[in-house]
C-alpha cells in the first residue's frame, strides 16, 4: 500500500520580497524569491515564477498540491485593532499613495496556475516567521524571537516549542515597532529605498554614539517585555503610514515628524545625493546602539520565560548581523540560529511548516541552498563569442586553478549548484576575492559592485579555523553574524576588516558545502588564510539566478573570471591581450 505524501505550497506576496516554498512529505524541497526570476528587486506581487520553479524542481504538477499556505491573517488581533481605531479614527482613512498597484487577487492568481483546487490555510504573519526558523533546530528546546516592521498588526513575537508546534508567549502590537524606528532613521539619513537599512548598519561602524540620548527619546524599553515608540516623533496614529506597491516594488514614504526630529537631532535630513558627513555616521552608530539595547532587553525578557541555551531568530530585523554577533555577550543565549531568509521572503517557508505541524528536514542538508541550479542551461549564444573557455581534467584541477588566480589578485564569479534562498550569497552565487590586498575592498566596491565606498565585505571562513581568527565567534552558516577580528590577525586580511575591526562571516562546513569548503581549503594551503572575500553575485540588481544572468553580470563588470559548474570563462578580449 502506497501512502500519499502531503504536498504543501507556501506563498508570500503583497508586501515585498515575494516568494514560494514547497514541502513534500516531511522535506522542505525548494524555496525561492520571485525577484531572482523577474530581476525586479524586492518584487512584491504574486510569486508566479517562484511557484513554477518549486513545482518543477519537485517534479509534481499543480494539481497534486494539497494545501496552499498563506502567511496572512487580516483579522489577527481584531479586538486590539477595534480598540485602537475607536480611539484613533484617522486610522480608517487610507493614506494617499502616488500610483499604487491594484490589489492582488489570490483566488484569480491561483486559478491561473491551476492551484484553485488546493485548500487555502492561513498562518499569522509572525507565527510564519517563527516557523521559518523552526527547522534550524528541530530537536532542540529553543526560544524564539520574531522581530520586524509590522505584519498582521504585530511587530514582535516571542515563543517556545512544544513538540513540532510553536506556542506564542507574548507580542508587541501596532503602533510600536523597532523596525519602524530603524526604517525612519534610515530615511532620515538619506537612504530612501525599501531594504536600505543594511546601509545604516554598515555606516554605524564609522561613527560614535553621540546621539544615543536622542535615540532613546524615540524608543524606550518597557518594564517587562516590550518597548514603546515616541508617537510625537512618529505620528503614525494621526497620519497613517503610506506603504504600497508601485510597479510591484514596495515603497514607504517618510513617516517621521520632520520638525520634531530636526530639533531633536540638530541637523536636517540628509538628501540621497548629499555627502555623508561625520554627523551622519554618528547618527547611524547611535541608532544601531539604541536598536541593540532594545533588542537585548527583549532577549533577556524572553530568557526569563524560556531558559534555553538556543535562540532561533526571524523577522527582517534579524538580518541586523552587527547585533546578532553580540547576542551571547549581552544575553544568556549561547547558540544563535538565524533563518536564512529571516525577512518576509521566509514566511512562505514558515507558513508551509506551520501548516505541516510536523518535524521538517531540508533537502540537501544546507538551510539556505534551496533555489534552482540552472546548470543544464546552455550559455546565451551572443555571450559565447565574448568568452574564452577554460577546461579542466577534474574538480581538483579547477580548484587548483581558481585558488592560484585568487591569490594572484583576480576576482572570480562563482555559479555553482543550487541558488541561495535569502539575501546572503553563500558560495553558490558569489563573487570571490583575496582578503589580503588592502586595495581589494575599494576595487570591488567601485569596479565590480558599483556601490558606496563605505560598504564592507564579508568573509567565507572554514568552520574549523574561525576560532583562530575571530573573537567570541559561533557557527554562522547563513552569514548572519558580525564578530571582532583578533588583533594579531587584522593586518593579514585588511579587505574584510571593517572600521571597528569587525567582520561579518559565513561559517563554511565540509558536510553541507563540500566544493566551496575544498576551494577555501586549497586557498588556505597556498596562503595560510582560511577564508575568502564573499559578496553576492550581482551589480545593483537581485542575485543572479540563471547562467544568462551570470554571464551578463560578468561581462558588465571588472570581474576577471567566471566559474559555471565545472567550467571557467574569461573575457575573450582580455585573453587576446594576454596572448599579444
Amino acid at each position: 500500500m502506497t501512502i500519499k505524501l502531503q504536498i504543501i505550497l507556501g506563498i508570500s506576496y503583497g508586501h515585498g520580497d515575494s516568494s514560494a516554498a514547497l514541502i513534500v512529505g516531511d522535506q522542505l524541497v525548494a524555496a525561492a524569491e520571485e525577484e531572482r526570476f523577474n530581476r525586479i528587486k524586492h518584487f512584491g506581487d504574486f510569486p508566479e515564477n517562484a511557484i513554477k520553479y518549486c513545482l518543477k524542481h519537485a517534479g509534481i504538477s499543480a494539481e497534486q498540491v494539497d494545501v496552499v499556505a498563506v502567511p496572512r491573517k487580516p483579522w489577527n488581533q481584531l479586538h486590539k485593532r477595534i480598540a485602537l481605531v475607536l480611539n484613533h479614527p484617522n486610522l480608517l482613512k487610507k493614506p494617499k499613495t502616488p500610483s499604487a498597484d491594484p490589489k492582488i487577487s489570490l483566488g484569480k492568481s491561483l486559478k491561473q496556475l491551476k492551484l484553485n483546487h488546493a485548500k487555502i490555510k492561513r498562518v499569522e504573519h509572525h507565527l510564519a516567521h517563527l516557523y521559518s526558523s523552526r527547522y534550524l533546530a528541530p530537536h532542540a528546546e529553543s526560544a524564539y524571537l520574531s522581530l520586524d516592521g509590522l505584519g498582521d498588526f504585530v511587530s514582535t513575537t516571542i515563543a517556545k516549542t512544544i513538540g513540532p508546534k510553536i506556542q506564542i508567549l507574548d507580542r508587541v502590537v501596532f503602533p510600536h515597532s523597532l523596525g519602524f524606528f530603524y526604517t525612519a532613521i534610515t530615511q532620515y539619513l538619506g537612504f530612501p529605498h525599501f531594504g536600505d537599512e543594511f546601509k545604516v548598519m554598515g555606516l554605524s561602524s564609522l561613527g560614535e554614539p553621540t546621539y544615543l540620548a536622542e535615540m532613546k527619546n524615540l524608543v524606550r524599553p518597557t518594564e517587562n517585555f516590550g518597548f514603546e515608540l515616541n508617537l510625537e516623533a512618529f505620528p503614525i496614529l494621526r497620519h497613517p503610514i503610506s506603504y504600497f506597491l508601485e510597479n510591484a516594488q514596495p515603497k514607504i514614504l517618510p513617516f517621521y515628524n520632520l520638525n520634531y526630529l530636526t530639533q531633536l537631532i540638530g541637523f536636517a535630513p540628509r538628501k540621497p545625493n548629499d555627502p555623508i558627513l561625520q554627523c551622519h555616521k554618528n547618527l547611524a552608530h547611535s541608532a544601531q546602539a539604541c536598536f541593540e539595547e532594545i533588542a537585548n532587553h527583549l532577549l533577556i525578557q524572553l530568557y526569563k520565560k524560556v531558559p534555553s541555551d538556543t535562540l532561533a531568530l526571524s523577522g527582517g530585523c534579524s538580518h541586523n548581523s552587527v547585533w546578532v554577533g553580540k547576542i551571547p555577550q549581552h544575553s544568556p543565549f549561547k547558540k544563535v540560529l538565524v533563518a536564512p531568509a529571516a525577512h518576509d521572503a521566509g514566511i512562505a517557508v514558515g507558513a508551509a511548516i506551520g501548516v505541516a505541524q510536523r518535524e521538517i528536514s531540508v533537502q540537501g542538508g544546507h538551510w539556505g541552498l534551496l533555489g534552482p541550479s540552472d546548470l543544464t542551461n546552455s550559455l546565451p549564444v551572443p555571450s559565447v563569442e565574448e568568452l574564452e573557455t577554460i577546461t579542466f581534467n577534474d574538480e581538483y584541477d579547477l580548484i587548483d586553478w581558481a585558488t592560484n588566480e585568487l591569490k594572484n589578485g583576480k576576482i572570480l564569479g562563482l555559479f555553482f549548484g543550487r541558488m541561495e534562498f535569502g539575501p546572503r550569497a553563500l558560495g553558490n552565487r558569489s563573487i570571490l576575492a583575496d582578503p589580503r590586498p588592502p586595495e581589494m575592498k575599494e576595487k570591488l566596491n567601485s569596479r565590480v559592485k558599483h556601490r558606496e565606498s563605505f560598504r564592507p565585505f564579508a568573509a567565507s571562513v572554514l568552520e574549523e579555523n574561525q576560532h583562530e581568527w575571530f573573537e567570541k565567534v559561533f557557527f554562522s552558516p547563513t552569514m548572519e553574524a558580525v564578530f571582532q577580528v583578533k588583533k594579531e590577525k587584522r593586518s593579514k586580511i585588511p579587505s574584510v576588516v571593517h572600521a571597528d575591526n569587525s567582520c561579518r562571516i559565513q561559517s563554511v562546513s565540509k558536510e553541507t558545502q563540500p566544493f566551496y569548503w575544498k576551494l577555501i581549503e586549497s586557498f588556505r594551503k597556498k596562503t595560510g588564510i582560511p577564508m575568502l572575500i564573499n559578496t553576492s553575485f550581482n551589480d545593483c540588481e537581485p542575485i543572479v539566478c540563471s547562467t544568462e544572468d551570470a554571464v551578463r553580470c560578468f561581462l558588465g563588470s571588472e570581474m576577471d573570471h567566471l566559474i559555471i559548474g565545472s567550467q571557467a570563462f574569461s573575457k575573450r578580449s582580455l585573453q587576446l591581450k594576454k596572448v599579444g
